[in-house]
């Protein structure tokens, strides 16, 4: 029978066989961990609004030669600034946390004031940022349908649909099989065994009976033509 932990443990044991990660004492504050989360949303928010806009301008220099394919990747890259506002909303929730842990705890929050102040900029730059991204994205989609519309851009010719190779299977040759193949299972092995056999001895090659010392050389006999 087993003792449980407690009672195998030494008595004069302090539990300090491990070190803390952090200190007791220096303990993180609660509004720091929203602040990570908002810039960490903001951030990712940068990134999709700055990769919208260069794919928007590699779409508008491609408009001139294929503008139905640059209205589809236009439309298609729009869908991330859907995203970075999505990334806006948790920033904002993520604020809201943050002010609520200062409020819960004046005392620990001698830095939080500025740093929330900071943040909300940040929080309502990006906010614009986002407006005036979509409206420019917007703007030039509704250009390259009016030129499709009107004839400015011209159309690209669609691509010929590449024929579709199928390859049938083969009918297996049933008939033929059933007339070739043996019923007995020893007609259908032989012929497997008669190739795997070794070359015959020739007929010329006579081995003499083993006497008492020892087997003679093999006699051959020769036939002159």
């Amino acid at each position: 029978m087993t003792r449980p932990n407690h009672a195998r443990a030494h008595k004069s044991a302090a539990g300090t066989c491990r070190d803390r990660r952090r200190p007791q004492g220096l303990r993180r504050e609660a509004w720091v961990r929203p602040l990570l989360r908002l810039h960490r949303a903001l951030d990712s928010s940068v990134r999709l609004i700055t990769s919208t806009l260069l794919a928007s301008g590699a779409c508008t220099r491609r408009a001139q030669r294929r503008p139905i394919q640059a209205s589809k990747e236009l439309h298609e890259v729009s869908e991330r600034l859907v995203r970075a506002s999505s990334r806006l909303k948790w920033a904002a929730i993520e604020l809201e946390q943050m002010k609520a842990c200062i409020v819960r705890e004046p005392e620990n929050a001698s830095d939080a004031p500025e740093l929330f102040v900071m943040a909300t900029q940040r929080l309502i730059f990006m906010g614009e940022w986002l407006t005036e991204s979509a409206g420019q994205v917007f703007t030039l989609h509704r250009e390259m349908l009016d030129g499709i519309e009107t004839g400015t851009l011209v159309p690209e010719p669609e691509r010929p649909a590449s024929p579709r190779i199928v390859l049938a299977p083969r009918p297996v040759p049933i008939r033929a099989f059933l007339r070739l193949r043996q019923p007995r299972v020893v007609d259908r092995i032989t012929p497997l065994l008669r190739r795997r056999r070794r070359t015959p001895r020739p007929a010329a090659l006579r081995v003499p009976r083993r006497s008492i010392l020892g087997r003679a050389p093999p006699l051959f006999s020769l036939c002159l033509l």
